[in-house]
């Protein structure tokens, strides 16, 4: 039994605690490379992350948080039936487009009847292949 090992197990659970991450007891066995402390290390960061997730934000949520940076919230479980919509419910399909073979009067007769700001170019009507956007 060695105090230095403690130490190295120590410091692996508080990282990773902080970190909210396990790859902190990769990052301990390649610079001790000590391979005899892979258990005591994994079990101690598995059980401190498990700890610090329960009570706390990793550092850096907290970071986001404190610099109001844009944050993504977790999505609880109650909040899940949003997150089912498809891009399919929500899109138009009389899509206003411009090809190759649009003329000018059929840009002109766009411009006159939409009141959209942008306008996708694709190749032709056939393939729609989507080769850009104008304004």
């Amino acid at each position: 039994i060695q105090p230095g090992g403690y130490a190295v197990v120590g410091a692996a659970a508080f990282s990773g605690a902080v970190t909210h991450t396990i790859s902190t007891s990769v990052i301990v066995f390649e610079l001790t490379g000590q391979i005899s402390h892979i258990i005591p290390v994994m079990i101690a960061v598995l059980i401190a992350n498990a700890a610090a997730q329960w009570l706390q934000p990793s550092i850096y949520d907290s970071i986001i948080q404190i610099k109001k940076l844009p944050y993504l919230p977790e999505i609880s479980s109650k909040h899940t039936h949003l997150y089912n919509k498809y891009v399919k419910d929500i899109m138009r399909r009389d899509i206003i487009f411009c090809s190759y073979e649009s003329t000018c009067r059929q840009i002109q007769q766009m411009l006159q009847t939409t009141d959209y700001r942008s306008f996708p170019i694709v190749d032709n009507e056939q393939n729609m292949t989507f080769l850009g956007s104008i304004r």
